[in-house]
């Protein structure tokens, strides 16, 4: 089955290696696999459209407010400081090598979120570590009814014999060897291997050396009074969506090849054309800005061009037809008239995931028929940059990928 990744804003430079590398992993282990393909030979296709906005002339020099604090030199937070800060600020406390430990004690899938977030290594260790990953959402989703039966201790005692991060892993590697799932998850279907895979051989190393740089981002917490709040992140983020939203709409209209309307395009097509010379359905993730630019092409410029399932996933799509800045939009459909647009024809499904402590997240089933929207709930004030490498998403997006199954 292909899959089209379409990413959102802040992707100037060519996205991050490791990054690409556990989300395509965490992609193949779920959403590929719960539609009853061949995870390895699989086409999965990331068009990269970052590099045809232009850079600011300035250096991101407007974002230097007299009198203010100088926002855009800060240097740039790690995924592991990042989320000691998160976890400082929501448990009011941080030790070292006690970071896990406590994350866990609120929900055991927020450790699992950290060291998914926080991968790094080889390619091979990249895919081991998602995969341990993967199937730790999978167990924390079985014995918690993904939360809805309660989480923490209450439902996992056994973080309560737990004395630090490495310990916590460790339980937490035998936890995953002795489980059976039941009912065994859909992805089994297609890979009976996935049940042992990533808990066989311990904890893999790509997840351990997570365990390095947490520590060492707890004792500079510690040693400072406490986690920083961080206002260069979010500001430059808005920075990014405006430049890439007005980037885009600036060249939407040029047919030329190379324009970011063309790039998209050029991937959905030759998606297209592997899903009908397989029989496999053609699956759509669009993150962000992506959604936008992926509804503008479908609605629009390709609107014959067929896909089977569109997730997108922190997006302004309803904000945009709200405003009426799409290329379809009809300014005489609003809520006045009692209505909604119409459901794309060329789309099966449409699963719209908003997170609602990200701020660039919109909900669309109000404005749009047969729009799903799907409350995905992190609490995380990173929460618009990780749905694709959270292994809580694609646990939920391949439940939706079986469905499509043919």
């Amino acid at each position: 089955m292909p899959l089209v990744h379409v990413h959102g804003i802040g992707n100037r430079a060519q996205p991050d290696l490791e990054q690409v590398a556990v989300r395509d992993a965490l992609y193949r282990q779920h959403v590929l696999a719960a539609a009853g393909c061949d995870r390895d030979k699989s086409l999965v296709l990331s068009p990269w459209w970052g590099g045809l906005v232009a850079e600011p002339a300035w250096g991101w020099a407007s974002l230097d407010v007299s009198g203010m604090e100088r926002l855009g030199g800060a240097e740039r937070v790690s995924a592991a400081e990042a989320a000691v800060r998160d976890v400082a600020a929501q448990t009011g406390a941080v030790e070292p090598d006690r970071v896990l430990v406590a994350a866990a004690a609120t929900s055991l899938q927020w450790p699992i979120e950290i060291i998914c977030g926080a991968l790094d290594g080889t390619e091979h260790e990249l895919r081991e570590g998602a995969a341990f990953c993967g199937r730790a959402t999978a167990y924390w989703a079985e014995r918690s009814d993904i939360g809805r039966r309660g989480d923490g201790l209450a439902v996992f005692p056994w973080l309560a014999e737990v004395g630090d991060d490495e310990g916590l892993l460790d339980r937490l590697s035998a936890e995953l060897e002795a489980w059976r799932p039941n009912p065994a998850p859909a992805v089994r279907d297609a890979d009976p291997g996935w049940e042992t895979f990533g808990a066989a051989g311990g904890v893999p190393r790509a997840a351990r050396s997570v365990l390095r740089r947490l520590n060492s981002c707890a004792a500079t917490a510690v040693t400072r009074g406490g986690a920083v709040v961080v206002r260069q992140g979010p500001t430059r983020r808005l920075a990014l969506l405006l430049g890439d939203v007005m980037g885009y709409f600036a060249q939407r209209d040029i047919a030329a090849d190379g324009s970011i309307v063309a790039v998209v395009t050029e991937a959905l097509e030759e998606a297209v054309g592997h899903a009908r010379q397989h029989g496999e359905p053609l699956v759509v993730v669009a993150h962000s800005m992506g959604g936008n630019i992926v509804h503008d092409v479908l609605s629009h410029f390709r609107p014959k061009l067929y896909v089977d399932l569109l997730v997108t996933a922190g997006t302004q799509v309803g904000l945009f037809e709200e405003l009426k800045l799409f290329r379809a939009s009809d300014r005489s459909l609003t809520a006045a008239g009692g209505g909604k647009v119409p459901a794309l024809p060329n789309v099966g499904r449409w699963i719209n995931v908003v997170d609602p402590a990200d701020p660039l997240a919109f909900a669309v089933s109000a404005v749009f028929a047969g729009a799903e929207d799907l409350r995905f709930g992190t609490g995380a004030w990173w929460a618009h940059g990780n749905y694709v490498t959270s292994p809580h998403f694609h646990h939920r997006i391949a439940q939706r990928a079986a469905e499509v199954r043919r």
